[in-house]
């Protein structure tokens, strides 16, 4: 009786340590195709991608490759070939983009465009019964100064942008559905004024290289 109940222990164990491989894997396998759609996506994007998004990419990189580096022992000699070969191409990116980019962005300079264009530098304290509030008030500055701004200036209202849209994400649940529509307005607007500015630059950048 005792060597059975041994035996069925044992199995049980065995059973366990294989189900738990099993979830490891699935785990990596789904990790691993979230990573190659991310990469698809963002390389995709091209100069679309500005200055003021580039640091969040890459922290986004390094938080979806933390458990796969971390478990990539436990990947097939496929997947581990593929994520190999997806980190590369991420690498070879990012060098581009960085040297596209150059230096980042000023942390007090950025402080004082949050006051200038936001009036505060607590916008991720905003509650949601003021974000329609604080994006009218920056696409007001944002329409009022912008005819003067170089394309660092706009780096800087953009990096106040996605403080914004940020916070508007953390707390959509809670804003009225008037708001919600007055605030996708508002972020299209100064979308369409980005790109338009992207556009006469890079427009002007190839009468240069003429």
């Amino acid at each position: 009786m005792k060597k059975l109940f041994v035996a069925a222990l044992m199995l049980m164990t065995v059973l366990s340590t294989l189900g738990a491989q099993a979830q490891t894997k699935s785990k990596l396998e789904q990790d691993l195709e979230d990573f190659r759609a991310w990469m698809n996506k963002r390389v995709s994007q091209g100069d679309s991608i500005t200055r003021a998004e580039w640091p969040v990419i890459k922290q986004e990189f390094r938080t979806r490759t933390q458990s796969l580096d971390r478990n990539s022992s436990q990947m097939s000699e496929a997947s581990k070939q593929e994520y190999g070969e997806l980190k590369t191409r991420y690498n070879e990116w990012e060098a581009e983009k960085e040297e596209s980019y150059g230096d980042p962005l000023n942390r007090e300079t950025a402080a004082a465009w949050e006051r200038r264009l936001a009036g505060t530098n607590k916008i991720g304290q905003l509650k949601a019964s003021q974000l329609r509030g604080a994006f009218v008030r920056f696409m007001e500055n944002v329409r009022a100064q912008r005819t003067d701004w170089s394309l660092r200036d706009w780096d800087y209202a953009e990096h106040v942008y996605l403080l914004l849209s940020d916070r508007k994400q953390q707390v959509i649940s809670q804003m009225s559905n008037s708001d919600k529509m007055k605030v996708a307005a508002l972020q299209l607007e100064f979308n369409t004024l980005r790109k338009s500015r992207d556009a006469k630059d890079r427009y002007n950048q190839m009468r240069e290289q003429r």
